[in-house]
């Protein structure tokens, strides 16, 4: 439960001793010294991934209020346990997650959030940081339709390619974006620009607080903007209980070849749920 203060009294200045400014000026320092560096620091400006193009670093906030629906509580917090990598479910359960990349139009968004209603599937988000500081009304739409939001980093960066630094500021800066508009840093991380992850990505996601770094056994393409039956083949060809199949916002053809997807799951006896669920 995220606990939000009252405005507190003014009630004038309280004079320090020499002392405890001292105090004070050392405890300072030491913070100083002791803190990792912005999460907001700008890191490698390379290529993008194929599956998502970097957003832009926009500054915009959130604006105040309760944290949207199904959000948690818990503060991005430092792990000392590298995070292990996850590209599927258990085999035995008739249960598959469809995950989107979470970056791009968000009207597209809103359309696609639409077909998963009224199809009553839930999926999961794996969201830019950058894309959720531009549109941050996303997560709780997100949220409150009772899909998991989760980390995809801050800038979408290649993470094969970034230092040790540079891939926990990503992780972290997506982390207490997240935390900042939904009270949660969310359970679920996605490296960005690939599919398997590194000992480097495992161990820096786990001090960024996240136990697992979630991959998958299906990919969509819809990355590529080819045919719809493309993409609705490349899905439902493959999936199959506990699969977690990779797909994205921000692509027309994603919305326009996700109501055959969910029948083809359906007639193939699979329910789309949460990576909670699946993973629970």
């Amino acid at each position: 439960m995220t606990v939000r203060r009252g405005p507190r009294t003014y009630r004038g200045p309280v004079p320090l001793s020499r002392r405890d400014l001292l105090r004070a000026s050392a405890a300072a320092a030491l913070t100083a010294a002791c803190s990792p560096a912005s999460s907001d620091a700008s890191g490698p400006r390379g290529s993008a991934s194929p599956d998502t193009a970097a957003p832009s670093d926009s500054s915009t906030s959130a604006s105040s209020g309760p944290p949207p629906s199904g959000a948690g509580s818990a503060a991005p917090a430092v792990g000392s346990r590298p995070a292990r990598e996850v590209d599927h479910g258990p085999r035995t359960s008739p249960l598959v997650a469809l995950t989107f990349h979470g970056n791009g139009d968000p009207a597209l968004a809103m359309r696609l959030l639409r077909v998963l209603s009224d199809h009553q599937a839930q999926a999961t988000v794996m969201a830019v940081g950058t894309w959720l500081r531009a549109e941050p009304r996303m997560a709780g739409r997100i949220l409150d339709a009772g899909h998991d939001l989760g980390n995809h980093t801050l800038h979408h960066y290649p993470m094969r390619s970034l230092s040790a630094a540079t891939a926990f500021s990503e992780i972290r800066g997506c982390a207490r974006t997240l935390h900042r508009l939904t009270g949660s840093r969310g359970t679920w991380f996605r490296a960005s620009g690939t599919q398997a992850t590194t000992t480097t990505i495992r161990r820096e996601a786990g001090r960024a607080g996240y136990d697992r770094c979630i991959s998958y056994d299906v990919d969509g393409l819809d990355w590529q903007d080819p045919s719809t039956s493309t993409v609705e083949r490349a899905v439902l060809g493959h999936s199959r209980a506990g699969s977690i199949i990779s797909l994205h916002l921000g692509h027309q053809v994603t919305v326009d070849a996700l109501p055959t997807i969910l029948a083809g799951l359906h007639d193939k006896g699979l329910r789309p749920v949460t990576l909670t669920e699946l993973l629970a």
